[in-house]
């Protein structure tokens, strides 16, 4: 694979990876939004455990990413 279809790649990959993280964020808001009392204290905490598993996630596979362009450059 060239470098530039390599780095289009990788360029794609990483806005999927915003997207992923501005709808972690997005579910995490919505599903407490009309609670309030108890029902948002549990909601929310399933919520938050939710969103950090969803934010791991997404740097895994940005750190993923970042290291296959560090290999990919040193290759050359």
């Amino acid at each position: 694979m060239t470098t530039f279809a390599a780095d289009h790649d990788t360029d794609r990959q990483l806005r999927e990876l915003d997207d992923r993280m501005r709808t972690a964020w997005d579910d995490y808001r919505n599903s407490t939004t009309e609670l309030a009392g108890v029902e948002y204290e549990d909601a929310e905490l399933i919520s938050w455990e939710r969103l950090q598993q969803a934010l791991d996630d997404v740097a895994s596979e940005r750190q993923r990413l970042s290291g296959a362009v560090r290999e990919d450059d040193s290759d050359h």
